[in-house]
């Protein structure tokens, strides 16, 4: 079974089209702004507005392609865009035509105007109308198009309300941010009753690049060269799931919960093996560890947590080739393909056929779909998907 964990109907505002009166309530979604906003607005984000580069500055030079008004020779491929069409014919025939048996489809955009409303009551209809479009979209067809869940998270019972909703409609996973809630970080006890919700409904948490959270002292936003800026703001995309990651295995998250899962989109996976590595180093196999950081309770070790619980997916590109990474942590990584992302790839399957051709078949196929299709199990609800 191949399993894609990551692709996307990013449709725009057609979302919105049969709730005028919450689209009157809501800002106009740009692809500019959310680049920009993606690329440095962590790296900016205490920097004081008037003190900020400008505008043209901080977007990106191929800001027309990214938007596909214009075409650049190896960027994109045909039928590409950041605002992809909802089109479930269309997707399942391209899932045949590479051989993917299933997949999880997410829309970014309920959830990106949710974060940075002040209104919450307005960001929560905001998702439950991404979340019943999305749904709507691939209804007949989840079994192998899975739509994955945006939540609220400032009111827990109506976000498990919501995931129990969508799961009825076909979803096994649901986008959080690495600090879930303002001001509340993932171990914490708040987030005890989504955890608990997630294993019974046979959920995965997933969280995805541009999700924010990232931490700059100000002063690396001091500078007018928008090049570095942006270079800057890319050095630490995942800085916060590094922080997740230390928080949810030293928090006992996943000792509370060990069926939980929790998969890391599209944030590479060059940092993956260091932060394990750097996590068992302050595990009970070094000595140092009690006398610093205190007694490690638990019957697992770091590395054997995230062995357990997490899951990392690369792009289908060779700067983000997982051989590595398989080769020391061959339980954690996974496919998926970004479809039909500009930085995706039109046949991910060939991809890695050919750049994984030298590994045994048993690890070729835990990365193209065991590996998942294992933590779903897990919880007692395996997929059931029709074959491609």
């Amino acid at each position: 079974m191949i399993i894609d964990v990551d692709t996307h109907f990013e449709p725009g505002r057609a979302w919105l089209a049969e709730h005028p009166a919450l689209a009157a309530q809501l800002p106009t979604y740009s692809v500019a702004e959310s680049t920009m906003r993606a690329q440095v607005g962590d790296l900016l984000a205490l920097v004081p507005e008037d003190e900020r580069p400008s505008r043209d500055v901080l977007l990106p030079p191929g800001i027309r392609a990214i938007l596909g008004e214009e075409k650049l020779d190896g960027y994109g491929f045909a039928g590409s865009a950041m605002h992809t069409p909802a089109d479930p014919i269309a997707r399942l025939a391209w899932m045949d035509e590479v051989g993917t048996d299933a997949s999880n489809v997410l829309c970014l955009e309920g959830a990106g105007y949710a974060r940075f409303l002040d209104d919450r009551s307005v960001a929560r209809d905001a998702i439950v109308a991404c979340n019943t479009w999305l749904a709507d979209q691939v209804d007949g067809y989840a079994d192998r198009l899975m739509p994955a869940t945006s939540v609220d998270l400032t009111d827990m019972e109506a976000a498990i309300a919501e995931l129990t909703r969508m799961r009825a409609r076909g979803s096994r996973s649901f986008l959080i941010a690495p600090i879930p809630v303002p001001g509340i970080p993932p171990m914490h006890p708040y987030f005890e009753p989504l955890w608990s919700a997630a294993v019974d409904l046979g959920m995965m948490a997933l969280v995805h690049v541009g999700a924010g959270c990232n931490a700059y002292d100000p002063a690396w936003g001091n500078y007018d060269d928008g090049m570095v800026l942006r270079q800057l703001g890319a050095t630490q995309g995942h800085q916060a799931v590094m922080l997740m990651m230390n928080g949810m295995v030293f928090g006992g998250v996943f000792d509370r919960h060990p069926k939980l899962t929790v998969l890391l989109a599209e944030f590479g996976v060059h940092w993956f093996a260091g932060t394990v590595e750097h996590m068992e180093a302050r595990g009970p196999a070094i000595v140092e560890s009690d006398i610093y950081m205190g007694r490690y309770p638990f019957e697992l070790t770091p590395t054997e947590f995230v062995q357990r619980n997490i899951r990392v997916t690369p792009l289908p590109r060779l700067h983000q080739t997982p051989l590595r990474t398989i080769e020391r942590y061959p339980e954690c990584v996974v496919f998926s393909s970004d479809y039909a992302h500009n930085e995706s790839n039109p046949a991910p399957t060939a991809h890695y056929d050919a750049l994984l051709a030298d590994l045994p078949a048993n690890a070729k196929a835990r990365f193209m779909g065991a590996n998942i299709a294992e933590c779903y199990a897990r919880m007692g609800d395996p997929l059931v998907v029709a074959t491609a």
